[in-house]
């Protein structure tokens, strides 16, 4: 069930709590849905829903960011989408690689992501007991990554993997042929999934010849400075994650067998 606030109908009385903007209870539901809902608006303007669930089999939680590969830096093809993995990864909290992983199998969970044009989406479950835990690591994933050089090279690789994967599927070249015939000045002419090749380090260009032919034959050789800087891919995620992953861009629903009081303090403590 699709639950959304209703207009005009947030709940009064007392004031919101600290680090909460607003609180609404009156959530539209089908008659039929015993789930209780409430919708918050952070004071950073992130936007939560709220699900209550005393029967639910599992605990989850998902992040949608608003920013996908139409936002990647034109030199940098497939970095809103490697800057997904990379969040996996460690970070300043819980610097162990497999950290959150391990965590969600141990107590009967799993989790994924997907990067599209114009959105990014994180998503796990877990037993319910867990649900603490599980989402104190997934909020670090928007506070405060690591991307490790170690990790950086090799999750270059998981990407170059999907990439040669998706090759084989025509739904993947349909699409990637439609973007390619788009015009190049605009977003959707991007090649969102990147590679080894988009991806790399690129060394600064400082120096090149200029060779240009000249009337009569000959060849005039000139030597040319050139501006471009280096580009370091670790440095571009953080670039990218502190421009694009702002409180006001994301959108959390929380689901558990907590009360909704209880759901509200794991999100706004």
């Amino acid at each position: 069930v699709m639950a959304t606030t209703a207009a005009g109908t947030e709940m009064a009385a007392a004031a919101p709590p600290s680090g909460v903007l607003k609180v609404s209870d009156a959530v539209r539901k089908a008659a039929a849905d015993k789930r209780n809902y409430r919708h918050l608006t952070l004071t950073n303007n992130m936007q939560v829903l709220l699900v209550s669930d005393p029967e639910a089999d599992k605990a989850a939680a998902c992040m949608d960011v608003s920013v996908g590969h139409s936002s990647d830096p034109s030199d940098l093809p497939g970095l809103a989408h490697f800057l997904e993995h990379m969040l996996f990864l460690g970070t300043e909290k819980y610097p162990d690689e497999s950290s959150y992983s391990k965590f969600l199998a141990s107590h009967g969970g799993s989790s994924n992501a997907s990067t599209d044009f114009e959105n990014t989406n994180f998503y796990f479950d877990v037993t319910p007991p867990h649900l603490p835990d599980a989402l104190d690591r997934f909020a670090q994933f928007f506070t405060c990554p690591l991307f490790t050089e170690s990790a950086t090279l090799r999750e270059l690789r998981a990407i170059d993997s999907e990439n040669a994967k998706n090759l084989q599927s025509d739904m993947w070249r349909l699409v990637q042929l439609s973007r390619w015939f788009a015009s190049p000045d605009h977003p959707y002419h991007k090649f969102g999934t990147g590679n080894l090749e988009t991806l790399k380090d690129v060394p600064a260009k400082s120096v090149r010849l200029d060779l240009r032919p000249q009337a009569g034959g000959g060849v005039r050789v000139a030597v040319c400075v050139s501006l471009s800087p280096a580009v370091s891919i670790r440095k571009a995620l953080f670039r990218f994650h502190d421009e694009h992953y702002s409180a006001n861009t994301m959108r959390l629903a929380v689901l558990g067998r907590q009360s909704l009081d209880e759901l509200q303090e794991l999100v706004a403590p």
